[in-house]
């Protein structure tokens, strides 16, 4: 039997499901200019060694290296493209007068970017480009040594990957080899990719990855949902309704999209013990 500790591509995306909406609304969003070619390939295997195609997309195809490249251009704009605008995106179209959805829907305000403050474009240059990066250096340098920027760490992390690969293309390993070579990473590396890939897997479609939502169909999380919203205002009979197909009192119609497994299960046993929890028949 595998060890729980050791989970599948399935139970990871089970485990992150319950916090897709989190990630709904992450930062991100420049231009393609950053990576070379022979860089992006090497940085979409390394997506797909967090998230591994199978018959589903992987970390690749659900756009990690789009999503990661914006984000590290960000500044490459007038506004920098840290934060894009709402509060809806469009996907949703606005309730009727009689407790159900209308056949219009507002426009995207996502393609909008929202100017940053002061304080916030301090920071997010800090996060992106490190101490090096900002007058004056880090706020805390003195103390803890400089701040790596994020552009520093994702370039390490691929130019690591590839010295360890040798002359074999990164994105020609196996999927066996692909994942020792992820595991020995340097560990901040590792924890940066991960971080990333899931926000480019499970995050707005605008900020350059989730292409046309499927990183949430693979974790059944029906995405922004305003300003249709979940209970309707019935001007006519003055009550709210509840939509048929998403209700918010009862269980979703349909049986469970995506069943727990044994090792799943088990999983998550353990870490409620471990975490001083306990459970309940």
């Amino acid at each position: 039997m595998r060890a729980v500790s050791d989970p599948t591509r399935r139970e990871f995306l089970q485990w992150i499901g319950a916090g897709t909406a989190v990630l709904l609304l992450p930062p991100g969003c420049g231009s393609s200019s950053f990576f070379s070619d022979g860089e992006r390939r090497t940085l979409g295997a390394l997506a797909n060694a967090i998230l591994p195609p199978d018959d589903t997309a992987g970390g690749a195809a659900l756009g990690a290296v789009e999503y990661i490249e914006a984000l590290l251009t960000a500044f490459d704009h007038d506004v920098p493209k840290v934060f894009l605008g709402g509060p809806y995106s469009g996907r949703a179209p606005f309730p009727d007068d009689a407790g159900g959805a209308s056949a219009s829907a507002p426009p995207s305000a996502f393609a909008t970017p929202v100017a940053l403050d002061r304080v916030a474009e301090h920071a997010w240059r800090l996060k992106l480009y490190g101490s090096s990066g900002v007058a004056g250096g880090g706020p805390n340098d003195a103390l803890f040594g400089p701040v790596v920027g994020l552009r520093d760490t994702i370039k390490q992390a691929i130019a690591q990957a590839e010295g360890a690969a040798g002359k074999t293309p990164v994105e020609s390993l196996d999927a066996g080899a692909l994942a020792q070579l992820f595991a020995g990473l340097d560990s901040d590396y590792r924890d940066a990719l991960i971080r990333l890939v899931s926000e480019a897997a499970f995050g707005a479609p605008e900020y350059g990855g989730n292409p046309g939502g499927a990183g949430w169909r693979l974790v059944h999380f029906p995405g922004d949902q305003m300003p249709l919203g979940y209970s309707l205002y019935d001007v006519a009979a003055g009550v709210y309704r509840e939509r048929s197909d998403a209700p918010v009192t009862t269980a979703d119609p349909g049986g469970d999209p995506e069943p727990m497994d044994d090792d799943t299960r088990e999983f998550l046993h353990q870490l409620v013990l471990a975490t001083g929890g306990k459970e309940f028949p």
